[in-house]
């Protein structure tokens, strides 16, 4: 027992610190993130509980089981489909063994959930202030905007008269609500992925930049609540009948947005305050844009099906009435912006980020 204690010992202990050393770079980007997190927690809401953090992290822990069974799903196909093993179950075996007991991968995976756990909290912590920093006031100039840039059309009525039938609704909703398990999924896989090392890095870091500072700090600069509140907030019924209209979608085809939408303001507006609500940017936009960014650098074919998937959710976001246009065409720029600084981020700090695999 004791030989096998210091062989497994061995296979991971001199992985430690070259794989902290390579997340150096996210480490203290992720750190110095929790920690204006925490500051402006204990500043301004001292007796806050981290409960939006700890929600998110408790939804991802929930896909796991769903993601995992996707990808054994992945594997057993790419095995019937591509390898065509003579031995189909012993390739299938051994390639699993081979995946959960790879130490580079454990080590490396290990090192990345907890960084991102830590992101999802330091989120959920900064987007419960939001209201109390900067009480939403936006979305009268959001709606003004979007009437403007869209020649002196609303894109909600656009929508709804080109392709506001029922049963797209139901398709939008469903995509959607596929989201954020597509959010995790990818996150896990990046989590515990070995390969190119640098892309998994960059999208890491970049996801801090797209929620941090979209998602926080821009958020929190144009807080607004989003068309679907925007008669709760007092600014009127401009959205009454796009509101209407998704009640009279729900009277024919199943659509599940509106119950979300009052679950949202019920735990805003009740005693707890846990506040889910933020219009501008759209990060449901933002993050696929930028998880669009991080398969193209993997597949062509991966990326042209975020690229098909990314405009169904800037579409959905209108015509469910979770976002002003305005919000996703802000959540596109703010997924770039976040690409393009964490590769210059990491181009500048070359010693704490893997080598480069490949030309970006």
């Amino acid at each position: 027992m004791q030989k096998v204690a210091i062989f497994q010992e061995s296979r991971f202990l001199p992985l430690i610190r070259p794989a902290l050393r390579q997340h150096g770079l996210l480490i203290a980007v992720t750190g110095l993130y929790a920690l204006i997190a925490f500051s402006l927690t204990r500043i301004h809401a001292p007796v806050m509980e981290s409960g939006m953090g700890w929600v998110l992290v408790w939804n991802f822990l929930s896909y796991v089981p769903g993601m995992i069974y996707f990808m054994l799903l992945w594997r057993f196909l790419h095995m019937r489909f591509v390898v065509r093993p003579c031995d189909q179950m012993a390739w299938f075996r051994t390639d699993i063994r081979a995946t959960v007991t790879d130490p580079q991968r454990i080590v490396t995976g290990v090192i990345g959930f907890v960084l991102v756990v830590t992101i999802m909290i330091s989120f959920g912590l900064l987007k419960k202030l939001i209201p109390i920093l900067q009480p939403f006031s936006w979305d009268e100039a959001f709606a003004a905007i979007d009437n403007s840039v869209h020649f002196g059309l609303d894109p909600w009525r656009v929508l709804h008269g080109v392709i506001g039938y029922s049963w797209i609704i139901t398709l939008v909703t469903g995509a959607y609500n596929y989201w954020m398990f597509l959010l995790y999924f990818v996150l896990l896989l990046t989590c515990f992925s070995t390969t190119d090392p640098w892309t998994r890095i960059r999208y890491l870091i970049a996801f801090v930049f797209c929620w941090g500072v979209g998602g926080n700090l821009v958020a929190t600069l144009f807080s607004s609540a989003g068309p679907v509140y925007y008669e709760r907030l007092g600014f009127g019924d401009y959205y009454a009948p796009l509101m209407q209209a998704l009640h009279e979608h729900a009277t024919s085809q199943p659509i599940t947005v509106l119950e979300p939408q009052d679950a949202l303001w019920e735990y805003y507006a009740g005693p707890v305050g846990l506040n889910g609500i933020s219009a501008f940017p759209s990060m449901h936009v933002a993050s696929t844009v930028l998880m669009t960014l991080y398969a193209w650098q993997f597949s062509r074919l991966a990326g042209r099906i975020m690229v098909g998937f990314s405009v169904v959710i800037l579409l959905g976001s209108v015509l469910l009435a979770w976002h002003y246009a305005v919000d996703g065409y802000a959540g596109i720029v703010i997924a770039f912006l976040s690409w393009w600084g964490a590769g210059t981020l990491m181009r500048l700090f070359p010693r704490w980020t893997p080598p480069r695999t490949l030309a970006m």
